[in-house]
């Protein structure tokens, strides 16, 4: 289901639609839906780094990818992306039943240091990515 379609879509405060794709901002989560084809790479993803460093300045996030269309990214570029995103705290993948992207998810946990889940709806992502966010506010305080 896309983010426009969803429940929680009532509570986005930012949308940025880019040329890689859309990205609905949250109080405390970050919905990417990355466009049909696309391979991610650091040069394409600058844009969306600097947005959403600025709109978290300060914050913990969350960070969830919700799988409705196919596309690419290499692990060290994943890596690389993750480690730029200063206040995620944790990153989720919504899969639908898609074995191609099962497995590019597995590979990707590997690259990343934070919490990382797989979900299989935007409820329950956010739900975990939100308790992850809350749960850091209590380890920090």
């Amino acid at each position: 289901m896309r983010t426009i379609n969803s429940p929680i879509y009532k509570s986005v405060i930012e949308t940025h639609h880019l040329t890689i794709g859309d990205f609905y901002f949250f109080k405390n989560l970050l919905i990417a839906e990355v466009k049909e084809g696309i391979h991610l790479d650091t040069n394409n993803t600058q844009t969306l780094l600097k947005i959403t460093n600025s709109f978290f300045k300060n914050r913990p996030f969350g960070h969830i990818t919700n799988r409705i269309n196919q596309y690419s990214i290499s692990p060290l570029d994943i890596a690389s992306y993750s480690e730029k995103l200063e206040n995620a705290v944790s990153y989720c993948s919504i899969i639908y039943n898609n074995h191609f992207d099962e497995m590019n998810v597995k590979i990707e946990q590997h690259f990343i240091k934070k919490p990382y889940y797989i979900a299989n709806t935007l409820e329950e992502a956010s739900f975990w990515s939100k308790e992850k966010v809350v749960n850091t506010f209590s380890i920090s305080a």
